[in-house]
């Protein structure tokens, strides 16, 4: 008994001792847009083989910066890795992400939706302070789906600043998410006149296109973005796909739509299989299409249109049954 109370001493006392640390380090988290942060991120250390964390986070600044420490005895010590921190970092209305911090090194967080993998517009390193305050103010408030004052901020900063591609782009989704497509348009369509390289105005207004039945626009549009290559961006080749689709184009919509699925990596849009599916059948490739079909339900099991994309691959398999 007292060998096991011994023993329990020991390990309390093992565990009051902290992890040995060494040096500081620092590392910077960044918004793609240049935005502020619109809130303190949650940054949780991941766990290293000997299942502790690998580092500690020490302190976050307003500016995205962060200082950690490293537990060298976590892990075998690596001189070349000896900065490392493995992370993973959350923030409401950004994606979810593991990354790694690095001595000095900046990571990019990502915004959820049209935002994810957006190409940075030029003209924002160009705003004037005043202007990315005004910005930033509008995305904090876009963040919290509070509209208008997200349309006062982004319209306080193009008026401060005429050539902020990124501003009109989101001055434009607020006014669309208020139901006011046509302002909407003419936001996102001076976006376009002011960076054509920035590719996040295109994806709305393809968007915006298709639900108007606008579908030659739509594709022409698309074919516009899709010639600068933005690989980042596999919606834009989903909208080309789809517009092509509903124009009877069906070898150049299975050409985008495939490219749309290899692109899309974290499988954020699995209706893509579905559009895939239906090029396929009507180019009289039934397997192929029930193929497709199967792996939609197999990313979306939950999804609303579950049964009835069952119920099409049944009459799929009926028809290629009786064919035969």
């Amino acid at each position: 008994m007292r060998l096991t109370l011994a023993l329990r001493l020991a390990i309390l006392a093992l565990a009051a001792v902290p992890a040995a640390e060494g040096q500081t380090y620092h590392a910077k988290l960044a918004t793609e847009d240049g935005s502020p942060l619109p809130g303190t991120p949650q940054i949780v250390p991941a766990l290293s083989e000997r299942l502790v964390p690998n580092c500690r986070i020490v302190t976050m600044f307003g500016d995205g910066g962060v200082d950690y420490l490293v537990d060298y005895r976590s892990r075998p010590y690596d001189p070349a890795t000896a900065d490392v921190c493995e992370v993973t970092i959350r923030l409401k209305g950004y994606r979810t992400m593991e990354a790694t911090f690095r001595q000095g090194g900046v990571v990019v967080l990502k915004r959820i939706g049209d935002n994810e993998g957006s190409l940075v517009s030029i003209t924002a390193l160009k705003a004037p302070e005043q202007a990315q305050k005004a910005y930033g103010k509008g995305v904090v408030a876009m963040t919290d789906k509070k509209w208008a004052a997200a349309q006062k901020n982004f319209e306080r900063a193009v008026e401060i600043y005429p050539d902020y591609a990124a501003a009109w782009s989101d001055l434009g989704l607020v006014l669309y998410e208020q139901s006011n497509a046509e302002k909407a348009r003419a936001a996102w369509e001076h976006a376009v006149a002011v960076d054509p390289k920035y590719m996040k105005p295109y994806l709305q207004l393809t968007r915006l296109d298709l639900e108007e039945k606008r579908t030659e626009d739509a594709a022409n549009l698309a074919e516009r973005a899709l010639a600068t290559n933005p690989v980042e961006f596999p919606q834009i080749y989903f909208y080309h796909a789809v517009a092509n689709y509903n124009l009877k184009r069906f070898a150049v919509a299975e050409k985008s739509v495939r490219r749309a699925i290899d692109l899309d990596s974290h499988r954020e849009i699995p209706r893509a299989e579905v559009l895939l599916a239906s090029v396929l059948a009507a180019e009289g490739d039934r397997q192929g299409a029930v193929q497709h079909l199967r792996k939609y339900l197999e990313l979306a099991p939950k999804a609303t249109d579950a049964a009835e994309v069952t119920r099409s691959i049944e009459k799929l398999e009926n028809a290629d049954g009786a064919a035969k």
